[in-house]
């Protein structure tokens, strides 16, 4: 995995508040997004969010850090912790692995009220677990 100048220099920034090295970074408009290994979690977001908010008011940009897990359907689950997946599968099209998230109607509604946190987890899903695409059905 290639990390861009401004990736390195988030990292960095987060790595001078809270002491915890990062694994990848996702940037964008006005978020930063962290992927944290699970030992380091809670000390990347500092106590009542503390590191956190400290860390956004520095860049000038809004915070979230997503725990680090050893399956791509774990880290899916941790990351969407307030939706409810039935089920994860994992397909392999011409070579490409894709996750399928089964959901019911109410839990669908509330993933389609978080798109950019979507794409976030699928940027992280692509880079970290060579996961192409994150579709739902």
């Amino acid at each position: 995995m290639k990390l861009t100048s401004d990736e390195i220099f988030y990292l960095n920034a987060l790595d001078s508040v809270s002491g915890v090295n990062a694994r990848d970074c996702v940037v964008e408009e006005n978020v930063v997004a962290f992927l944290v290994k699970k030992a380091e979690l809670g000390k990347a977001i500092g106590r009542n969010a503390s590191t956190v908010k400290k860390l956004g008011k520095k860049l000038r940009k809004n915070v979230e850090i997503f725990e680090y897990c050893d399956t791509v359907e774990q880290f899916i689950k941790k990351a969407l912790y307030n939706i409810k997946i039935e089920e994860i599968r994992l397909l392999e099209r011409n070579g490409k692995k894709y996750a399928v998230l089964s959901l019911d109607p109410e839990n669908k509604r509330k993933l389609l009220n978080s798109l950019p946190r979507i794409k976030r987890i699928k940027a992280f899903s692509k880079r970290d677990y060579k996961v192409e695409d994150v579709r739902t059905r």
